[in-house]
């Protein structure tokens, strides 16, 4: 799976551009962590991490707000669906995931990849991609491990905070010169 860092960086970058408070964003952020909750009942990958339960469950919350007129929260809810969906989207590069149940009990894999060839002859490019398939397991497991920070999670963190920085950088100057 993406580690938590990667999941939560990816979640800072996208809830900043929506909402300018740093603190408003970092915590909304967290929403891009929380189909992991199941690993808490040790059944990674379970209906917390599929789409259809994940858009039921935003279009109650929506039209539950429409309903009670509280529309100005429409656009958090928006951030916070698209934060959810994006940790499935993610982790289908790394292990099958069941994005369709209850639609289908098939846990889905993406492997993409872009390879470049420099040679005598010219440059070529050569991109694969492929879709896996294999029967979700929702069993209960005796342990559930896996990265917290991984090298590319790392990469990612610095990636985005760089993105963070340079931003509020930016803003900073513009503010100061009027």
């Amino acid at each position: 799976m993406p580690d938590i860092a990667t999941h939560y960086a990816f979640g800072l970058l996208a809830a900043s551009r929506v909402e300018r408070s740093w603190v408003k964003a970092a915590l909304l952020a967290l929403v891009a962590l929380t189909p992991d909750i199941d690993v808490l009942l040790r059944i990674h990958r379970w209906f917390t991490h599929s789409f259809a339960i994940a858009f039921t469950i935003f279009g109650v919350v929506t039209l539950t707000l429409l309903y009670v007129g509280r529309e100005g929260l429409l656009r958090y809810v928006a951030v916070a669906a698209l934060l959810y969906v994006l940790h499935i989207a993610l982790d289908t590069f790394t292990a099958p995931t069941p994005v369709l149940w209850p639609l289908t009990n098939q846990a889905y894999m993406l492997n993409a990849e872009l390879n470049g060839v420099v040679a005598e002859d010219g440059v070529r490019i050569a991109p694969t991609i492929s879709v896996s398939s294999k029967a979700a397991d929702f069993t209960q497991q005796p342990l559930i491990e896996g990265p917290i920070i991984s090298p590319q999670g790392i990469i990612t963190a610095i990636g985005v905070a760089t993105i963070l920085l340079v931003e509020w950088f930016v803003r900073r100057q513009r503010y100061e010169r009027g």
